[in-house]
């Protein structure tokens, strides 16, 4: 049965600021892919079962310091606008950093032990009430770009749950915060910058061009306006499939063992969508990928789409696709966003069918202990929507999948029968 009341009590908000000046006013301007992402948010949960090394009062004392870096001077910043030469459009929005700090809520659930709550199927319990329901606006100016919710559980357990704002970085940067604050609670710090110093203008504020051409893995949506997020025709819901490593195996071993593991799930899920919608909205799908690179933010995405013809429908054709015929759309989404001007609103996630590679995601440690679970999702995501593969576990990997209820009620007994 479905948690519908909030198990969650004794909630507090506050500010956390640099603990120094650091942003000066100045301005992080935003890239064109942090525009095409503009609408979603990225939200991870991280569960500590036992007795730990720190507490609630450590965790809020580190984001001092680990605001103070220099490579999150912007985190701190809230949204403006900066004029537009063209009348007709919109402002183009920037981050002034101007150190106003995040929000730290502080929290508690005493009806439940974190193993007793982890015990629970319905995973999408994590995001509905252990992160906070975070959106920009509609009063941008004032609206924190991260909130980090700290809930104490019955017996000792702790969730840390995060809500980033997705023009701050994609789900690999806010992996990267988070586990730079985990260094700094264990007393060394960041062994490298995780923000390049000075991030490139957006094509439209420094005059370069973007490649030309429609790119079909980014839609352009009705404006929202001052509110930054989607408004759903439909009402999405979320589901975690944990495929065991026996399963994994099994797989691999019926499809095509040349194929990474990414891929194979990536084509069953794809089929099994195929069944549910039949050739409509599923010849295309996209698949975010990153780049390898010491530095976390938009544009180290790598989003590509991959096209299916009528008669290709097996996991292992699918695959073959999904591994070998990527178009990278980078260039194109960054020349329509550019000569947009800031006149439209696109979605990236959910404009197709969307797959999202977690793998280089960073670990979070904190005073050598590691969390017993995270759970990460996308908010914010169009009615095609989204698949997360998390990192290979100890016992199993993780598949969540955002979609409308509808569809999700049906995937479930899909993915069971490609099982069988």
């Amino acid at each position: 049965m479905a948690m519908e009341t909030s198990p969650v009590t004794d909630v507090k908000i506050s500010s956390v600021v640099p603990a120094s000046l650091t942003g000066e006013n100045k301005p992080r301007h935003l890239t064109a892919m942090d525009l095409a992402v503009k609408l979603h948010y990225v939200r991870a949960v991280y569960f500590f079962k036992d007795a730990r090394d720190f507490t609630t009062v450590d965790l809020k004392n580190i984001t001092f310091p680990l605001l103070d870096l220099p490579c999150y001077d912007h985190v701190t910043g809230r949204i403006r606008n900066l004029d537009n030469d063209d009348p007709s459009a919109q402002a183009i929005p920037y981050i002034r950093c101007n150190d106003s700090g995040m929000r730290i809520v502080e929290a508690k659930v005493e009806g439940f032990t974190v193993q007793e709550w982890l015990d629970l199927d319905d995973r999408s319990i994590d995001h509905r009430f252990l992160v906070y329901d975070h959106v920009l606006g509609p009063d941008l100016f004032f609206s924190p770009l991260v909130y980090l919710q700290i809930t104490q559980f019955k017996c000792g357990g702790i969730s840390i749950g995060l809500s980033w704002a997705h023009v701050l970085g994609d789900v690999v940067s806010a992996s990267t915060f988070m586990k730079t604050m985990g260094q700094l609670m264990s007393n060394h710090g960041p062994s490298k910058p995780v923000y390049p110093k000075k991030p490139e203008l957006a094509p439209h504020a420094n005059g370069r061009d973007g490649g030309n051409g429609h790119a079909i893995s980014i839609k352009k949506v009705e404006s929202v306006g001052k509110y930054w997020l989607l408004s759903n025709k439909c009402k999405m819901g979320r589901y975690n499939f944990n495929f065991s490593l026996e399963q994994i195996d099994r797989l691999m071993a019926k499809y095509d063992r040349s194929f990474s593991e990414t891929s194979i799930l990536y084509a069953l899920i794809w089929r099994s969508i195929l069944n549910i919608r039949g050739d409509k909205d599923t010849n295309v799908i996209t698949i975010c990928d990153r780049k390898t690179s010491s530095t976390c933010w938009n544009d180290d995405l790598v989003i590509s789409v991959v096209e299916r013809k009528d008669e290709m429908t097996e996991v292992s054709e699918l695959a073959r696709l999904v591994a070998s015929k990527r178009r990278e759309e980078n260039d194109v989404i960054k020349g329509m966003i550019d000569k947009d001007r800031g006149s439209s609103d696109f979605i990236t996630y959910g404009a197709n069918l969307t797959f999202v590679n977690l793998d280089m995601c960073e670990e979070l440690e904190i005073k050598g202990e590691k969390p017993d679970f995270v759970n990460y999702t996308i908010h914010g995501v169009g009615d095609k929507g989204v698949v997360l593969v998390f990192p290979k576990g100890e016992f199993a990997r993780v598949v969540s999948v955002v979609m409308t209820e509808e569809e999700l009620a049906k995937l479930k007994v899909e993915v069971n029968n490609m099982l069988m």
